[in-house]
């Protein structure tokens, strides 16, 4: 099954590779943790870092729509997976109404056109209310941009120059969840991972970004789908592929798949799904667990060598979807049930859990040291960080959010049921 491309508009690329470059020297050293993401980039799910932080954009704590809309553009299909930003594109995913076809889409990211759409063959597929066809976030370097696609039966991981010409498609193989697909890939030095968890079956995959062939796979403990994207951790001169999944986590070697590290994780009784992904804090490794009837399980794990060390867990109040922000010393986030939470990192001890909405789905970001979280009814909030629950700002968007934001470039894109919506300042950089 070979992808197509339409390219009815033409662009500029605004020094992509130049800024791609530095981008990935960034990247490449080695501290507790990838940094923070620049005006420019937010590559795959979460941005650089994996950790849904962003610095320098200058958007403002007191958001409208009359003075900080930029643009809202009609999405032609349906799907819940975040926008990714390389210089002057976004770039996304999308299933047909139907679920006969699915697509990448390239929109301009200053006006919201789009540039080119690749085509993929699909089936209508049975998800959880809350999912969709189209639920994978892809990811881009310089030179390429790599998503997963779900075709109703088998998933691909297919690669694409940002002119929208294919240029590799390896397929993983049958997919078995009752809530459907939803994971999103990894794309570093030169390799793309894929951490491909469902019911009955898991393993850790690298493939070759440049030719798409498999380099290793790394078999798992399998329990049921989980939908965390991995992230990479620099340690001691080198790095390590962090997963968190039912499993616990994990720590492999990027280059050969090799075992590093692993917590297992214990639970009172059925083993819960996994959802948000990790997020790394120093030596700090924060993962999250739930399930649909409500129980919950957030677990906080020292990495020192290869014995990691629970710090602390708890079970009742950290979201199941949605992933948690780090800032100064605490975590940040909202849960499922419309709490806002805030909390200290090295202890777990409460400094808040406040009513804000009444559900949330979507991811929140952290945008220059202030919170922006979005509801399921597609209410944006901007929130201060401080001991209690401060609202800066709150807009409604209109329609029904489950999408994380993404950031760059001195904008904010949230992606509704129906709608692409840009915010920030009229001038932004």
């Amino acid at each position: 099954m070979s992808g197509s491309v339409d390219c009815p508009l033409g662009y500029r690329r605004w020094g992509c590779v130049m800024r791609g470059v530095l981008w990935l020297g960034l990247m490449g050293m080695l501290g507790g943790g990838a940094p923070s993401v620049g005006a420019d980039t937010w590559a795959r799910f979460r941005g650089p870092g994996g950790d849904g932080s962003a610095t320098g954009q200058d958007i403002p704590a007191k958001l409208d729509l009359k003075n900080h809309l930029l643009y809202k553009v009609a999405m032609p299909g349906q799907g819940y997976g975040s926008p990714v930003l390389w210089d002057d594109k976004l770039f996304l995913q999308e299933s047909s109404a139907g679920g006969d076809s699915r697509h990448l889409l390239c929109l301009e990211a200053t006006t919201g056109k789009t540039l080119w759409r690749t085509t993929e063959k699909g089936i209508f597929a049975k998800t959880h209310v809350k999912n969709s066809m189209a639920s994978s976030t892809p990811a881009a370097d310089p030179s390429r941009v790599v998503c997963l696609f779900w075709d109703g039966k088998d998933v691909s991981l297919n690669a694409y120059d940002h002119q929208g010409k294919t240029l590799w498609r390896s397929l993983l193989g049958p997919f078995a969840s009752q809530h459907g697909f939803g994971h999103s890939p990894l794309l570093h030095q030169g390799r793309v991972f894929v951490n491909f968890d469902q019911d009955g079956a898991a393993r850790l995959v690298a493939f070759d970004a440049a030719t798409g062939d498999k380099i290793w796979a790394a078999e798992r403990t399998a329990f049921r789908s989980c939908y965390s994207t991995p992230l990479i951790r620099g340690v001691d001169g080198r790095e390590e592929l962090v997963v968190g999944s039912t499993a616990g986590g994990a720590g492999y070697d990027p280059a050969t798949g090799k075992l590093l590290w692993e917590h297992k994780w214990k639970f009172d009784a059925a083993p819960l799904r996994t959802v948000a992904s990790p997020i790394l804090v120093g030596d700090k490794l924060v993962l999250a667990s739930g399930d649909g009837k409500g129980d919950r399980h957030l677990q906080v794990v020292r990495l020192q060598g290869d014995k990691p060390e629970l710090l602390w867990e708890e079970k009742k109040t950290f979201p199941y979807v949605p992933m948690m922000l780090a800032h100064q010393g605490r975590l940040w986030g909202v849960n499922d049930k419309g709490m806002a939470i805030c909390c200290d990192l090295a202890k777990g001890t409460m400094v808040y859990s406040s009513r804000l909405a009444e559900a949330f789905s979507a991811s929140p970001v952290l945008v220059d040291g202030r919170m922006v979280a979005v509801d399921e009814r597609g209410r944006l909030f901007v929130i201060g960080l401080g001991d209690k629950l401060e609202i800066l700002s709150k807009i409604d968007l209109g329609e029904s959010v489950l999408a994380s934001p993404a950031v760059g470039g001195g904008r904010l894109w949230v992606r509704g049921q129906d709608s692409l919506f840009c915010l920030g300042m009229k001038k932004a950089k």
